[in-house]
């Protein structure tokens, strides 16, 4: 088992994670003919299947770009050269990109970029040192990777990301900057840093060095004498989660609870989840989407036809709208709600507050959610006849509470927070602290 496990390449591409496996073969080449002719599918599929590709490609002259890229392949190409050169034009939302799922370095015993790290203000910090040289601390910045300024490192790979916010793309890229610096710039074996002006020569990283202990999928605290913490990691398995918030709210209710607090920093998972956590703590009717179209296509055929009573055909697109409802709780709550985000709040991360939001079931504390209020949603995927390559899309529009035609901003606080650098180095749980803060406040103000 520990002999794979520095093959496993993980890629965030949404709300799941994909697990990738390197092989042990040696890197298939392509013909030009065939990358072209992946390249025509790919663009051809999303075209067809994405709900908003089509209008992305004309608004940005994609055509040209395209042309350029096919004109520019004139020498066999791997799998992953073809993930290079097209993974920036399919990551328009964090519900689209290519899978890259072939081999990378497993023959190279210390191929990672060897610190994780923080990206704050656009440089680069290190948060944690996996290197041999003991002297590069937490809170160091690198300044350039093999000659590189971080920055222009930085902006490159956000391009690689999947997602509409910077805000998302950058955190998203904190947490897999080894992974992306591995799949776009190559192996770090051997590595040259600048830090403080001063250049250093590195080994880089093993796979095993960047292993963590998992967290539980859900945690149920306590704070003082009535202020209750809920952790969900996300809004999923259903039978889990169901069962953990059933028994959460129980003890919540038996104990008296007048505060709620429910962290929903990381987003992902089943809306239905999320609608069905809302109906603890509230008794008015509320919705988590207002609307959504999904684009008609091969890929959606299927869940359209199962649905076909619940919305109408029309311009290309299957609509369904949602009426607000309630529903019936033994252990409702009836205290204050407090509902924590941040910026990979995504996907049903963001339908939740917004929902809480709008319809003003709880407060909402922490940073702007990462997705906008009017975006892309749900998840199919096709592969591609030559490479192989698998992609991900997104099938419909979402259009989510109080979303105001809003395809920018996602779900702003009631209370924001600005976490410092340090907050970020130490993984402070610096939303959390706040929150009860502001509540203990709020409770002194009473007496």
């Amino acid at each position: 088992m520990k002999k794979n496990r520095k093959k496993i390449l993980i890629l965030w591409i949404l709300i799941i994670p994909a697990i990738l496996f390197g092989q042990k073969e040696t890197l298939q080449l392509f013909e030009p003919r065939q990358i072209k002719a992946d390249i025509d599918t790919l663009i051809s599929k999303l075209k067809d299947g994405h709900p908003t590709f089509l209008n992305h490609y004309e608004a940005n002259s994609l055509k040209s770009k395209i042309d350029s890229i096919k004109k520019s392949v004139t020498r066999p190409m791997s799998s992953l050269d073809f993930f290079r050169i097209m993974q920036p034009i399919v990551s328009i939302d964090g519900h689209t990109s290519l899978l890259y799922n072939g081999p990378l370095y497993d023959n190279e015993e210390s191929p990672l970029f060897p610190f994780k790290v923080i990206i704050f203000n656009n440089s680069l910090y290190i948060k944690e040192n996996l290197s041999e040289n003991e002297a590069l601390i937490k809170g160091s910045v690198i300044e350039k990777i093999n000659g590189i300024p971080s920055e222009d490192i930085i902006r490159n790979l956000i391009r690689y990301i999947p997602g509409e916010k910077e805000s998302y793309k950058s955190k998203r890229l904190e947490e897999q900057f080894h992974i992306y610096m591995a799949l776009v710039y190559g192996s770090f074996s051997d590595i040259s840093i600048s830090v403080n002006k001063s250049e250093l020569k590195l080994k880089g990283a093993k796979w095993d060095d960047f292993q963590e202990a998992s967290k539980p999928k859900f945690e149920l605290r306590f704070y003082d004498d009535d202020i209750a913490y809920i952790y969900k990691r996300m809004f999923m398995p259903p039978k889990d989660f169901m069962r953990f918030m059933d028994s959460a709210f129980t003890v919540i209710s038996e104990k008296q609870i007048k505060y709620v607090i429910i962290d929903n920093l990381r987003g992902g998972g089943l809306t239905d989840l999320a609608d069905s956590l809302m109906s603890y703590f509230t008794n008015k009717p509320y919705g988590l989407m207002e609307k959504k179209k999904t684009k008609i296509s091969p890929l959606t055929k299927e869940f359209i036809e199962n649905k076909k009573t619940e919305g109408i055909i029309q311009d290309g697109y299957f609509i369904q709208e949602y009426p607000e409802r309630s529903a019936d709780r033994k252990n409702r709550f009836s205290g204050l709600t407090y509902v924590l985000t941040g910026p990979v709040s995504y996907s049903t991360g963001t339908c939740f507050p917004a929902a809480a939001k709008c319809y003003q079931n709880g407060f909402i504390v922490g940073e702007e959610s990462g997705q906008p209020l009017l975006s892309n949603g749900d998840q199919n995927q096709f592969s591609l006849p030559e490479t192989k390559i698998t992609c991900v899309t997104a099938l419909s529009i979402v259009y989510m509470p109080c979303n105001n035609n809003d395809q920018i901003n996602g779900v702003f606080p009631d209370f924001n927070i600005t976490p410092t650098l340090d907050d970020l180095l130490n993984d402070r749980e610096y939303t959390l602290e706040y929150t009860l803060k502001l509540i203990r406040e709020n409770k002194l103000k009473k007496f």
